[in-house]
């Protein structure tokens, strides 16, 4: 929880606001959501593409708030006399932005700036498992790397705090670069580029455009590189030009790495790495699933080296380090003691065949099973992507596929086209009658994927098939 404290004329100083009511009140963290407790907290009306808090202030005020942020003019201003100030700004957006620059500068934590098309949430978990084994660190929760997330993120971090972490997503040019200018990263990563968000960038030149916006816009960070990534390592290139000074490169396959990680043995919950890191060897055991993570792995430790971690620190902590995060290659069990791999938080064509390529090189006694979920957000690649999915299915040797989403069709074609003659099922959406078809094929020797995009729901097949251990 945020221990900062305004008055009225202490925020409107900070958000060039001015101040429409105020009877001496003070709001200590931010509230978002007038349907629960928000006692003594801050309300910024904000406006999206289908709310505008602005016709919820009522409700916040009633809720415990005890100020608000507007920018449109209020008919009702005596609601809020002796209840909470009132500051008007010509932009709530911007105010929320402004003040949570200012709590970033006034705190003067390290901040760890994550990007990439895949593997950002996967890189900031492991991050601060690493750093929170000798230092107090903040990181965000949910899925707040946006616009509105990276402010909540920053006015959500204690002051004593030594290192904060802050996801960046985007989905056009330029919201990296603003995310930059709010939360003045010293450190920071782009995992890879793929063709996540290719619907709306175009191309993937475009997305490595907006991604290298990270590296462009903290002038005076640390910056880590992956270098097995071909626009990271253009990225790298580039950098190197310009006569950037703070650098640390990572990769599974140079001798020319800060940062050396290779896999050595992989099982459904555990990774084991050799390796070495600014030249000191070491071989540790992770508990992570599959050799897509050592890019992500690297990327950790390369932002743990740049607010001074030796590699001996990192070697230590990174040994039995365990994730454990929703819906990311999260281990699940059934009552029959089958073993269920649940990762459909994100999907996209890079952690999609990631997955099918490590999870598939294992070998089973019972049966390979897989269900995979429409990829989102892949605009005119849509087609051309499902289809060469289902062609990598195809050639994976798995013995009962379901695949939901409109894009069936050509994920179909792409199956058929490898000759195919297993057991698949193909649907429009989630059906509870092919789930619990697919669930009685089930046998206590199975292994079982479930890959998807967060829209596609995916957890509805696996709640379907009653687990022991997922917490819905």
């Amino acid at each position: 929880m945020a221990d900062w404290k305004f008055n009225a004329k202490e925020l409107a100083d900070i958000i060039d606001g001015t101040v429409l009511v105020d009877h001496g009140e003070v709001v200590s963290g931010l509230g978002t959501d007038t349907r629960s407790d928000l006692s003594d907290q801050l309300f910024i009306a904000l406006k999206g593409e289908v709310h505008d808090a602005h016709h919820f202030l009522q409700q916040a005020v009633e809720q415990g708030a005890k100020g608000v942020i507007i920018h449109s003019e209020l008919s009702q201003m005596d609601f809020f006399q002796d209840k909470a100030f009132v500051i008007k700004v010509h932009d709530t957006l911007r105010a929320l932005q402004d003040l949570a620059l200012w709590w970033r500068r006034h705190c003067g934590w390290k901040v760890l700036g994550v990007t990439g098309s895949s593997g950002k949430t996967t890189t900031k978990e492991l991050t601060k498992k690493i750093l929170e084994q000798k230092l107090k660190v903040h990181a965000n929760e949910k899925n707040f790397n946006n616009h509105w997330g990276v402010p909540f993120n920053l006015l959500g971090a204690p002051k004593h705090v030594d290192a904060v972490i802050v996801e960046m997503g985007m989905n056009h040019l330029g919201e990296i670069k603003r995310l930059c200018e709010i939360a003045e990263p010293t450190s920071v990563v782009c995992t890879m580029v793929g063709t996540a968000h290719i619907g709306e960038l175009g191309s993937k030149e475009n997305i490595a455009k907006a991604k290298e916006e990270i590296y462009l816009n903290a002038p005076n960070a640390t910056k880590v590189f992956n270098i097995d990534n071909e626009q990271t390592i253009e990225m790298h290139l580039r950098a190197v030009e310009r006569g950037e000074k703070s650098i640390i490169t990572f990769s599974s396959f140079r001798a020319d790495a800060d940062i050396q990680l290779r896999a050595v043995e992989m099982t459904l919950d555990s990774l084991q790495i050799v390796g070495s890191i600014l030249g000191v060897s070491g071989e540790v055991s992770l508990g992570v699933m599959g050799r897509h993570n050592i890019a992500n792995i690297g990327a950790a430790v390369g932002l743990a080296l740049s607010i001074s971690f030796t590699p001996q620190d990192v070697w230590e902590y990174l040994n039995h380090l365990k994730l454990s995060a929703w819906g990311r290659n999260q281990l699940v069990h059934l009552k029959n003691g089958s073993q269920i791999i649940f990762d459909a938080y994100n999907a996209n064509p890079e952690s999609m065949a990631a997955l099918i390529k490590n999870i598939f090189e294992l070998s089973f006694r019972g049966k390979k099973m897989a269900v995979f979920g429409e990829m989102l957000e892949l605009g005119e690649a849509s087609a051309r992507s499902h289809y060469a999915i289902g062609e990598m299915v195809g050639n994976a040797d798995i013995d009962v596929v379901w695949f939901i989403g409109e894009h069936k069709g050509d994920f179909e074609r792409g199956l058929k086209a490898t000759g195919f003659s297993k057991t698949y099922f193909i649907s429009d959406t989630y059906e509870e009658t092919l789930a619990l078809k697919f669930g009685s094929m089930i046998q206590p020797s199975d292994v079982v994927v479930l890959k998807g995009s967060r829209g596609i729901k995916l957890e509805r097949v696996l709640n379907a098939w009653e687990p022991v251990d997922f917490n819905k």
